[in-house]
């Protein structure tokens, strides 16, 4: 602490007012003396002379004034100066520059980029008008926030709330649907939206009207509203489009509107069509499709506002004690409930940019450290030439600012790319139409972090170089090395470094291991070879459920045929690709007792020979057959986890099993089969209880299928096209993608937190070991002249090797004891990220640990080997 305060007294004394005035009333005086001398050798009276003096001045305040333009203009010389040395010595020492300022280039862009991020997700307001009216309704179970609310539950909140301007309801996940009726089909991303959804929001179409309250009842008119991108691409951007008709998924709708060129809300969408009573996926309410938003009344708070769904909520669970039973809704600010996933991720990448900025400062300031030491000879002769410490400093401060500024721009530029790549798995589209770029703020914030980059990694230096003795430079020589404060401080630096790259290690290596614990999850189903894709068909087209069942049997069977295909098989539902569709499974007596949510599973039609093309396996009865039509008795296929749950393990063949599909009763099937588990949503989740029910019993338009092929699988992609074309040409081959590719989908957005982090905790590493280098390094060669008497009266040079490896390792241990509680403590913030292990994983830590000692040897060993080959004869003439 004595060094620093010292530090700052000098830099009082070197640029304070007072010495200045007193220099400046010294220079005055000298020149009044002057004229007063040639006015008295002229035969003036001294007392004249010296009024004639200081008329000839204008008075001293004036002389002041011009004395200081002269000397400012002198400091503005002196800096243009500084700065055109300054760069003739960067470019002269090019090998050094470019190291700084990609050393630095990397921490600022980094910070930069995430900066960019925060200001355009967290802290921008949302485009849309009194943003900060909006709120977010989601349901509640048992005072646990969930997502989705049931429709019935959503128009009862709207009709008997009085704290809402508006209330409005959307589908969060996208629809996918087949647009005909001009041009090509084409499968297009589909959200179902109440009547009120844009009100609430406050933004109306660019072209024609929004959706009207009648539209949202019962049997209302089928339209729909168009996005700009759609109508551009598909439409030409043609306005006589209101009022036509298209087709969607075989049924006509009419276009009465336009939204405007880059509205984006939650989800990219092509088509918006309104939510109806009782309309699809809104006539139960045991079913949760829907999640609000809503526009507070004037003069209306948050708090206020939940008061009042509290109420409501409260009276629906009164009257519908089987469905909301512990039911309510939550309301949150819109923009803090469409940022949650942001600040999770934020929370993680933010603090480990900033240690990443450290680490990059603290090994640039031990490398101006070293070079001021190496320059220690020409500054001091500098300084006995006339030179004051003040002017020094101002020299090595100019250098390290041109330093900042240069690394900044470099920073920014690097920004723009490592922003593309944060954003690959941030969800900023649920923000609306935001667009992060290069703003104002952002270079703003740019140039602020140059500046404080300065004081990080600059001041030390040019402080040093303010405390060093000259005589005492020039009497040392070639040992100059800036004593032993400069070498602890390096040392310092250094360990500071490999604590923060500990740090970023094992809070990576935690996410890495999670994340190699998820893929090695078993999934139940044979994923090589697997292409898969979506097909709907037209509803108008194939109206009956035979004619649906006889379109999807003859495409399998002319795939089967096709040259590289092994199997076939259609699911309303493909594992990890099709996600939703759980519904309550249990046996019929229990019906009533139990909550909704009991038991629930995920229902899949399927057509046979799914399972075979799947390698699923058959574990006991039966698989679904041909015979197991509409009119055939309800049979369904039962996972592993469902015989546990459900018969509690016992033989559930020829049992009868309970469905919740909507009714007032349960839908009774008889299990004629159990197959194995399967992962059909997520790795990470646990529960893996599904049932499968003959396709022909309740046959819709859409199937996802599954094609097992011999070779590549993507290869197969333009033959299935082609099959399914030559079948019928308005059906398109929608989202083909193979199951790895699917695979990589699920787990993307855990993949890029573990790659971000990794590459900066790798950089991190990188920059670590250079710096132990180059402290090492630069140890030694001020040793040489004692190394080489060392050597010269015998020492070993494994003696030499091990005792700077050894003092080498020391540092890397003292940073590793200081960075593993630091990471250890960080580790919580990944908790919530870890699959498989814990944030307290033994083996990550003591891997990182092992890890750095191998890497520090590594740093440690050139130093110490070119050390060990001194020839003391070199060493002495060097001297």
């Amino acid at each position: 602490m004595g060094g620093w305060r010292w530090a700052v007294r000098r830099l009082q004394v070197l640029f304070r007012k007072g010495d200045a005035e007193a220099e400046l009333d010294d220079e005055i005086r000298h020149h009044i003396e002057m004229e007063v001398r040639e006015h008295v050798r002229a035969g003036v009276d001294p007392t004249e002379a010296r009024r004639r003096a200081l008329v000839a001045f204008g008075g001293v305040e004036r002389h002041k004034e011009e004395v200081r333009d002269v000397r400012g203009a002198r400091v503005l010389d002196d800096l243009a100066q500084d700065a055109r040395v300054a760069v003739r010595s960067f470019v002269k020492q090019h090998v050094f520059t470019l190291a700084v300022l990609v050393t630095l280039g990397l921490g600022i862009g980094g910070n930069v980029a995430m900066f960019g991020i925060l200001e355009a997700t967290l802290f921008r307001t949302l485009p849309y008008p009194e943003a900060g009216e909006l709120v977010l309704g989601r349901v509640t179970w048992n005072g646990e926030v969930g997502q989705t609310v049931s429709g019935p539950d959503f128009f009862d909140f709207r009709e008997q709330s009085t704290s809402f301007a508006e209330l409005g309801a959307f589908t969060p996940f996208l629809l996918r649907q087949t647009l005909t009726g001009s041009g090509e089909p084409d499968r297009v991303r589909v959200m179902m939206a109440s009547t009120g959804l844009f009100p609430a929001l406050g933004v109306a179409p660019a072209l024609g009207r929004g959706f009207a309250p009648e539209e949202g009842e019962p049997d209302g008119p089928a339209v729909v509203l168009l996005s700009h991108g759609l109508w551009e691409r598909r439409f030409g951007s043609d306005p006589s489009v209101l009022g036509t008709s298209v087709n969607l998924g075989g049924q006509p709708f009419t276009v009465v509107g336009v939204m405007p060129a880059g509205f984006r809300f939650w989800n990219d969408v092509d088509l918006w069509f309104p939510l109806q009573r009782n309309g699809p996926w809104a006539g139960g309410r045991q079913f949760h499709n829907f999640v609000l938003v809503g526009r507070l009344a004037p003069g209306v708070a948050v708090s206020r506002a939940q008061e009042e769904v509290d109420r409501i909520g409260a009276g629906l669970a009164e009257a519908y004690p089987d469905t909301n039973r512990n039911k309510g809704l939550n309301l949150t600010p819109l923009q803090a409930a469409l940022t949650e996933s942001t600040r999770s991720v934020m929370t993680v990448l933010v603090p480990a940019v900033a240690a990443l900025l450290l680490i990059a400062c603290g090994n640039v300031a031990g490398l101006l450290l070293a070079r001021g030491s190496a320059r220690g000879g020409e500054l001091a002769v500098r300084s006995v030439m006339g030179a004051g410490k003040g002017r020094l400093g101002r020299q090595l401060l100019t250098e390290n600012a041109l330093l900042a500024l240069a690394a900044g721009v470099v920073g920014v530029a690097l920004s723009v790319w490592l922003r593309q790549g944060i954003l690959a798995f941030m969800p900023v589209s649920r923000l609306g139409a935001v667009e992060v770029g290069t703003s104002g703020t952002t270079l703003g914030f740019a140039l602020a972090l140059s500046a404080v980059t300065v004081l990080l990694f600059g001041v030390a230096p040019a402080v040093r170089v303010a405390r060093t003795d000259p005589a005492r430079e020039l009497r040392s020589g070639t040992r100059a090395s800036g004593g032993r404060g400069a070498t602890r401080f390096r040392s310092g630096l250094v360990v500071a470094q490999v604590a923060l790259t500990a740090g970023l290690l094992a809070v990576s290596g935690l996410l890495l291991r999670s994340f190699s614990e998820l893929r090695g999850v078993e999934l139940g189903f044979e994923t090589e070879s697997l292409l898969t894709a979506s097909i709907q068909i037209s509803a108008d087209k194939y109206a009956e459920g035979e004619s649906r069942v006889a379109f999807f049997r003859q495409l399998g069977e002319r795939l089967a045929a096709t040259p590289g295909v092994e199997a076939v098989g259609f699911s309303t539902h493909v594992p990890l690709r099709d996600q939703g569709g759980n519904i309550r499974v249990d046996l019929p007596e229990r019906f009533g007792t139990a909550g909704i949510f009991n038991l629930l599973a995920d229902r899949r039609g399927v057509l046979p020979g799914y399972f075979h093309a799947l390698g699923i396996p058959l574990v006991a009865g039966r698989d679904l057959a041909s015979t197991d039509g509409a009119e055939a008795p309800r049979v369904v296929v039962v996972s592993e986890s469902v015989v546990q749950d459900v018969f509690s393990g016992e033989d559930p063949l020829g049992r009868t099993v309970g469905m919740d599909l909507g009714g007032d009763e349960p839908t009774l099937f008889q299990v004629v089969g159990v197959v194995g588990d399967v992962v059909t949503n997520h790795p990470a989740q646990d529960n893996q209880r599904a049932v499968y029910v003959p396709y022909a019993q309740s046959a819709g338009t859409t199937l996802s299928m599954a094609v097992r092929t011999r070779g590549d699988p993507a290869a197969a992609t333009s033959a299935v096209r082609g099959v399914v074309q030559a079948l019928d040409p308005d059906v398109p081959l929608a989202e083909a993608a193979t199951m790895r590719e699917t695979m990589a989908s699920v787990v993307s957005d855990r993949r890029a937190v573990t790659f971000v982090l990794g590459v900066f905790a790798a950089v991190a590493l990188l920059l670590a070991a250079v710096g132990l280098y180059g402290v090492l390094a630069f140890q030694v060669s001020q040793r040489l002249h004692e190394i080489g008497i060392r050597m010269a009266l015998g020492a070993d040079t494994k003696g030499v090797l091990s005792e700077v490896v050894r003092g080498g390792l020391a540092l890397v241990g003292v940073g590793v004891l200081l960075g593993l509680p630091l990471a250890f403590y960080a580790s919580r913030f990944v908790q919530g990220m870890l699959f498989g292990i814990t944030a307290a994983d033994p083996v990550t830590y003591a891997g990182v640990a092992l890890f750095l000692g191998g890497v520090g040897v590594a740093a440690c060993f050139l130093p110490g080997y070119r050390a060990s080959r001194v020839d003391p004869v070199v060493a002495f003439r060097s001297e």
